[in-house]
């Protein structure tokens, strides 16, 4: 009787989840905070980078890093709007001051996109840094 209880356990054992191995052929997703700097040096370095800008308009109205383009993350279709962007791209996300750019860089990987960085800080760090701006 132990031996067929010791065999039992092996069988179970054998089949356990966690003894199986799963691969994945997709590319890594990347997301990750960025402060002011590394943001910039990142953004410079890839050809295909996406800068997105999801202020307000009102905080639009005050300057924008050069580039970017706006969506803004408080309009009804925002949602819609990220959605239909290519996943493929790398972007850039700034806010404000980076909370709703974090939720946007959270929100584009779980949709599917493969790499995404929010500036830490948002654009008033940005700002801070001395970096530039431009009027809209």
């Amino acid at each position: 009787m132990k031996n067929k209880f010791v065999i039992f356990l092996l069988i179970l054992w054998g089949c356990s989840p966690a003894e199986k191995k799963e691969t994945s052929t997709s590319a890594p997703v990347e997301s990750s905070t960025l402060d002011a700097k590394m943001f910039k040096e990142k953004l410079s370095s890839e050809a295909n980078a996406v800068l997105l800008d999801v202020r307000t308009p009102g905080e639009v109205a005050e300057g924008i890093i050069p580039g970017a383009v706006i969506i803004d993350f408080n309009a009804p279709d925002f949602t819609d709007k990220i959605s239909a962007l290519n996943k493929e791209k790398t972007y850039f996300v700034y806010c404000k001051v980076g909370g709703r750019s974090s939720k946007t860089a959270a929100q584009m990987k779980e949709i599917g996109f493969k790499n995404v960085y929010n500036l830490d800080g948002g654009y008033d760090a940005w700002v801070e840094s001395g970096f530039e701006t431009v009027k809209p």
